[in-house]
């Protein structure tokens, strides 16, 4: 019987790979894709309606956002997911059609919805990621120098021989990417290929220490910052940091790297956008490989003009972490107005990287927090008047779904 079941689980797993869907034609995106951002397509659905959607390797189903949820037909039920630091109860649907210009792409059956305002990414009108039940079917090129990706045909992708080549296989859990590889001095590593981190890699904490660590003996000038990293139910855990480093130039894998960042990562390795923004990267999910080809030097350079811009907001982004770790302090301690003490729920903050220089004081980050029990939006505006100064909250107040303020609260 267990044979049995492998067997129709292996068929299952080679019918789904051996479909092969309709490619798109090249399509722009974001020239800022690949420094600190992600990559954003603007796919549609059957009524012609646009929605700006972010390609993630590292998500392995399609997410819709709830506003969506009218047009698409009778709820099936709810999934619990584990994504982007939070747990979340996600509707379950039948899947629209979308479509990538005049072609069609192909999903899954199913799709999911959540309040994808949660994840701004610095841009708050985000209505879709495009997971892997969709792009596990397609041969994608990422050329972010040019700022294209192209569908090609899996079986004559045409770069063969035009740089290395990694064997790829799709985790039997999420269905997510992965390389073996020998970068850091690691025989083999495993390492997950996440077109939805910003970083160039990640690595597990053990392995982060001593890899930053010679990376820093290379580079005497590099910036450190942490963020606190959220539990799976959103809390903040007390003690638990995530570390980034950033490094100007160093040398990598034999290679010259500007404006390299590497964090930690309790999950295991992770290789980047930023890392695959270096390459003509060739992701071909049907035949298992990964070809990764050293961009132009003239390409290349496009990358390196970043560091003056970038080193500020690296400065801004810990600050957000402080202001992240004030709030969730006073949300522990039963301080943050309208919030119980000990009251699970869910908090993002929005911010952006040019929402104030980090030298240009006061500088001030807004909080949105929603929980399970009711279906409003909590908003909290903290700010700090000086760099040696302390985050303040300076308003909070509760709106509806659609943004009408319902009451404005006390601050101390």
């Amino acid at each position: 019987m267990i044979a049995s079941v492998g067997l129709m689980f292996l068929c299952s797993c080679a019918t789904q790979d051996s479909i092969r869907p309709g490619l798109p034609a090249e399509t722009a995106f974001n020239k800022d894709a690949g420094r600190d951002q992600r990559i954003y397509l603007t796919l549609h659905l059957e009524n012609g309606k646009e929605l700006l959607f972010i390609a993630d390797t590292g998500a392995s189903d399609t997410v819709l956002d709830k506003s969506l949820e009218p047009v698409l037909g009778k709820c099936l039920g709810t999934r619990k997911f584990h994504w982007y630091g939070t747990a979340t109860n996600a509707n379950v649907y039948h899947a629209p059609k979308l479509y990538l210009g005049s072609t069609p792409l192909l999903t899954g059956n199913r799709i999911y919805t959540d309040d994808l305002s949660r994840f701004s990414f610095d841009r708050p009108f985000i209505l879709g990621i495009l997971g892997m039940d969709c792009l596990r079917h397609y041969c994608i090129q990422l050329d972010l120098a040019a700022h294209r990706i192209r569908f090609l045909d899996p079986d004559h992708p045409g770069n063969e021989n035009s740089g290395e080549k990694f064997p790829l296989t799709l985790s039997f859990y999420d269905g997510t990417p992965r390389i073996h590889a020998n970068f850091f001095g690691q025989s083999y590593a495993y390492f997950m290929v996440d077109t939805g981190s910003p970083v160039d890699a990640a690595l597990k904490p053990k392995l982060f220490e001593q890899e930053s660590q010679k990376l820093k003996e290379q580079t005497p000038g590099q910036v450190n910052f942490s963020k606190q990293l959220k539990t799976s139910a959103g809390e903040a855990s007390a003690g638990l940091l995530t570390h980034q480093v950033f490094f100007p130039g160093i040398i990598f894998d034999g290679g010259a790297c500007t404006n390299f960042i590497l964090s930690d990562c309790p999950n295991g390795n992770i290789l980047g956008l930023r890392f695959l923004s270096r390459h003509l990267a060739t992701l071909n999910f049907p035949k298992r490989t990964m070809c990764l080809q050293h961009s132009r030097v003239e390409s290349f350079a496009a990358f390196t003009v970043e560091a003056e811009k970038f080193l500020p907001n690296l400065s801004g982004y810990a600050s957000s972490m402080e202001a992240n770790k004030f709030v969730s302090n006073l949300k522990e301690q039963g301080q943050l107005p309208g919030w119980l003490k000990d009251e699970r729920g869910e908090v993002a903050f929005s911010w952006s990287f040019n929402e104030a220089a980090p030298e240009s004081y006061p500088i001030s980050r807004t909080f949105i927090a929603t929980r399970k029990s009711d279906a409003f939006k909590y908003h909290y505006v903290v700010v700090k008047a000086s760099r040696d100064g302390a985050w303040k909250l300076q308003r909070a107040w509760r709106t509806d779904t659609s943004g009408r303020i319902l009451e404005e609260y006390p601050v101390p």
